[in-house]
């Protein structure tokens, strides 16, 4: 019989697992999948891969540049150090994607105001139409993933993950 089953990640014993798939509850215990930072890397992979697929598809542009122009519309312009992390990539990353987006006119150079040594990643008219573009990709793409909850799951999920991400950052400093 040929049945069509949705593939969890590998992990363990190189069984296919999910969280609660019925398998025995005590290898459960021992697995990556115990975790809820290696779940939330599990979720964090799938997304980046099914959305950046979307950028690709429908924009032509890769997910490291699509965060950086919707971190610099969101936000305005910034040096790649302060631009990789408000769009969450490496600073070489973040620079890798600012010189791809500036070689084809979608953000470009120049010097802060406030320190004429710093240079500012700023988007230009055809970058700010692409975010126009960016936002409801996300957007969606967002939506998608939260389909299966209903909204009172969404906003316990929404405040759960703030209070996680809160006590990371503190953690952090």
């Amino acid at each position: 019989m040929n049945r069509t089953v949705d593939r969890a990640p590998r992990c363990g014993n190189n069984r296919a697992r999910t969280p609660h798939s019925g398998h025995d509850m005590a290898r459960s215990k021992v697995g990556l999948d115990q975790f809820m930072t290696y779940r939330m890397h599990v979720l964090n992979k799938l997304s980046d891969r099914g959305i950046g697929e979307l950028y690709r598809m429908k924009l032509g542009i890769s997910l490291p540049e699509a965060r950086i122009i919707a971190s610099v519309g969101a936000f305005g312009p910034f040096s790649i150090m302060e631009l990789a992390r408000r769009a969450n990539l490496d600073k070489s990353q973040a620079s890798r994607a600012a010189e791809a987006l500036i070689r084809r006119g979608l953000v470009k150079r120049g010097p802060s105001d406030d320190d004429g040594r710093v240079v500012l990643i700023a988007l230009t008219p055809a970058g700010a139409a692409l975010n126009r573009k960016i936002m409801p990709i996300a957007r969606k793409w967002n939506e998608t993933l939260l389909d299966g909850l209903s909204e009172s799951e969404k906003a316990a999920f929404s405040r759960a993950l703030d209070k996680i991400i809160a006590g990371a950052r503190e953690r952090e400093d």
